[in-house]
């Protein structure tokens, strides 16, 4: 049972916005990479935190995991993700208690607190800490990373802009 985070998976959003510039000649092409990298990554029995910007949540249900919301700006309402049943929780923040320590849990890093270790989804050009890390989907190789690979450094998704 591992714990994964992801951000910004944009699912159905605009097309050149959110694709071309990472390669894809459609928004489709993306969901299907993130999807494929789900799957490969994420056991059944697994918890996935995602951060933020999920886009159409219908892209969820065929996805490994149980997965938790921590709603970014362009995600609906609590009460409206949870009525789609594709989530065990929703919230706009969370700090999150594990084994290896304690995670504040947030899409936006400038609401984060200077004391605690941070991972967040989408960061601003420039933005920059030495505790914050970013699971934005496009930093993690287009899908969910362990919290293992985090602090093992395997993936190097620390904020560089």
């Amino acid at each position: 049972m591992a714990i994964h985070f992801v951000a910004d998976l944009n699912f159905d959003g605009n097309s050149v916005r959110h694709a071309h510039p990472h390669g894809f000649d459609h928004i489709r092409e993306m969901g299907r990479r993130i999807c494929e990298v789900w799957r490969a990554r994420v056991a059944a029995d697994d918890t996935v935190w995602i951060l933020g910007n999920v886009g159409n949540p219908v892209h969820l249900a065929g996805l490994p995991g149980t997965k938790h919301l921590v709603r970014g700006t362009s995600d609906p309402q609590a009460w409206n993700c949870l009525t789609t049943r594709r989530y065990a929780s929703v919230c706009d923040r969370r700090v999150l208690e594990t084994p290896e320590g304690t995670f504040f849990l947030t899409n936006d890093p400038a609401a984060a607190p200077e004391d605690m270790r941070v991972l967040h989804g989408s960061a601003r050009a420039g933005w920059s800490h030495p505790d914050h890390v970013c699971v934005s989907v496009d930093r993690t190789g287009w899908g969910p990373i362990s919290l293992e690979s985090i602090l093992g450094g395997s993936m190097d998704v620390r904020q560089a802009a």
